[in-house]
């Protein structure tokens, strides 16, 4: 499996129509004009093929948003889907670590806004960031915290809930599956989970938690450039 950051033009309707029978795979409640609107907001998208063959994505945005009167730069991940048969490879995050973090040294901070409605993904910070948010083992800061309300706010005016740091959706909302990243006593027993699981109950019902990282080896673990060829 071999991926590759792509502006969201150069996609073909070949690519677009695979892309949406993933998202069907492992998502409920699909629209497909909703998915082709929401991907026509966005920049860049990171393929994953196996020879040919389309087999995940991860969609990306560009967005500023003011915090105490200065722009604040960084970018958006949307829909993020890998098949089945590639869970636990990650070529995904190493494309996507040597395309922004380069990207992100051309500003003075540049950061990752990032939406999780399933612990899969929310265990992408603790895996390789020391300093990400909201996370058990401290709190929130205030300007990180201010940071989140503006993107949130921006992508999605009154459906986010700065108290929780949910974003709870007033129409219907594609939600995972059963069996995608379903929650057992077991995976509870990690701290990170746990407060996952905490801080998003409504993740059943598609609903999102609000998260943050700035993309800067500094906030990461010590070993996860190496890791990750940045």
């Amino acid at each position: 499996m071999k991926g590759e950051m792509i502006p969201r033009d150069a996609l073909t309707e070949s690519d677009i129509r695979t892309m949406y029978a993933l998202m069907e795979t492992f998502y409920a409640q699909t629209d497909e004009a909703v998915f082709r609107h929401d991907l026509a907001g966005k920049d860049y998208v990171l393929i994953l093929r196996e020879g040919t063959a389309l087999v995940g994505f991860t969609t990306q945005k560009l967005l500023t948003v003011e915090v105490e009167g200065k722009p604040v730069h960084g970018m958006f991940s949307g829909d993020t889907i890998i098949d089945k048969a590639h869970w636990g490879e990650a070529e995904l995050f190493r494309v996507w670590s040597q395309f922004w973090f380069p990207y992100a040294r051309d500003f003075d901070e540049f950061w990752w806004f990032l939406i999780c409605k399933g612990y899969k993904t929310y265990r992408i910070l603790p895996t390789f960031w020391a300093e990400f948010y909201p996370t058990f083992r401290q709190g929130t800061p205030a300007r990180e915290k201010a940071i989140m309300d503006a993107y949130a706010s921006a992508l999605y005016g009154g459906e986010y809930d700065p108290v929780s740091g949910v974003i709870r959706y007033r129409h219907e909302k594609d939600r995972l599956r059963e069996g995608v990243a379903d929650l057992d006593e077991h995976r509870l027993k990690n701290k990170d989970i746990a407060f996952f699981a905490q801080a998003n109950p409504g993740h059943v019902n598609g609903e999102d938690l609000v998260c943050l990282a700035k993309i800067d080896v500094s906030a990461m673990k010590p070993r996860s450039p190496k890791i990750l060829g940045i």
